[in-house]
């Protein structure tokens, strides 16, 4: 695995290395991310210590990690993110050597790396969406044993497998495992030179906020039905809109069913068709089952008001018939609705 890391990871500058994109699905915009977690370093060989001709091989404890990040999200699924993360509190369980005055060595290790983390999002029409990736950087490597303490500057490279859960359009939390590791060390802890090793398993944690995400809000035009009801009309349409990957009538929605109803009392209504939409994040065959659902959440809540269930029909279009055109991937506030089309002649 550290072999093919090491030559893999380079490939995070280099764009044209991209794998193709068609089956992944994000949300474009600027983010923030912040998580915390556990880490365990791998057992480490250090060679030359005290002296050459002597070594040891040290076995550590768990530890913690926490770290930060920035970047960039396109709505193709690709994710370029900056990152600090701080791995520390790895103590030394044992040292082993055969040279017994080197057995049962105290000590520990820790570090801090700033890597540059290319990353893909794979939409699988769900609110968790698994994403894999690849980091290049740096990382402060420090070891402390028998009393002595130094850190090595050196290059770090790591893989990543993960999956976030969309709390909101914004909002998401986030769980992964990582490879981390760095070329070897070298460390002066004491009259010569010792090189070790550094390899390390993590799971993370966190929470990523994007800024460029459309709003959550109901969009004004659920404010109100599209055309006030005229007994003379033969067709009078509503709008019930709703909250991403969601078939749950809000407040908002459920007053514009009420007067949908009462409407159609008035008028005396010989038909009422309910036509559930989706905007266009997702697959098109879990869009199409979201909007039936969409569709028959509004049925139900109409025949709670007294409309009569034989009046009322139902159907899912999925992502066919958007009110506000985009490109796939979108989330639209304005195509996650179902229309109510009143006819009363």
């Amino acid at each position: 695995m550290r072999g093919i890391l090491l030559g893999t990871a380079l490939t995070v500058a280099v764009p044209s290395l991209a794998l193709p994109t068609a089956a992944f699905a994000g949300t474009e915009g600027f983010y923030v991310g912040a998580g915390a977690g556990v880490n365990w370093t791998q057992d480490a060989d250090l060679s030359s210590y005290p002296a050459p001709g002597f070594g040891l091989t040290e076995e550590f404890k768990m530890g913690g990690i926490g770290d930060v990040s920035a970047g960039y999200a396109t709505a193709m699924g690709l994710r370029a993110e900056l990152e600090f993360a701080w791995r520390w509190r790895n103590s030394v369980d044992r040292t082993s050597s055969s040279t017994p005055t080197l057995n049962g060595l105290g000590g520990k290790t820790s570090s801090m790396a700033f890597m540059g983390n290319l990353l893909y999002d794979i939409n699988v029409g769900l609110p968790i969406t698994p994403y894999i990736g690849l980091g290049a950087g740096v990382a402060g490597v420090k070891k402390s044993l028998n009393g002595a303490s130094d850190r090595d500057w050196v290059f770090a490279y790591q893989g990543i497998i993960g999956a976030s859960y969309a709390v909101t359009d914004n909002v998401a939390l986030t769980l992964d495992y990582r490879y981390f590791a760095t070329v070897d060390p070298e460390f002066e802890l004491g009259p010569v030179t010792s090189k070790s090793e550094y390899h390390n398993h993590t799971i993370l944690a966190g929470l990523r906020y994007t800024f460029g995400a459309p709003a959550r809000a109901t969009p004004a035009v659920a404010a109100a039905p599209a055309a006030p009801m005229v007994e003379t009309q033969p067709q009078t349409d509503y709008q019930v809109f709703f909250d991403w990957d969601k078939a749950t009538i809000t407040p908002t929605s459920d007053k514009i069913i009420g007067d949908a109803a009462a409407a159609a009392g008035r008028a005396h209504a010989v038909r009422i068709q309910v036509i559930g939409h989706t905007d266009t994040s997702g697959s098109p065959s879990y869009n199409q089952r979201l909007s039936l659902r969409r569709a028959e959440a509004v049925r139900r809540a109409l025949v709670a008001r007294g409309t009569p269930a034989n009046l009322i029909t139902v159907e899912g279009v999925g992502e066919n018939q958007l009110m506000v055109p985009t490109g796939p991937n979108v989330r639209e506030p304005s195509n996650r609705r179902a229309q109510i089309v009143i006819k009363v002649s």
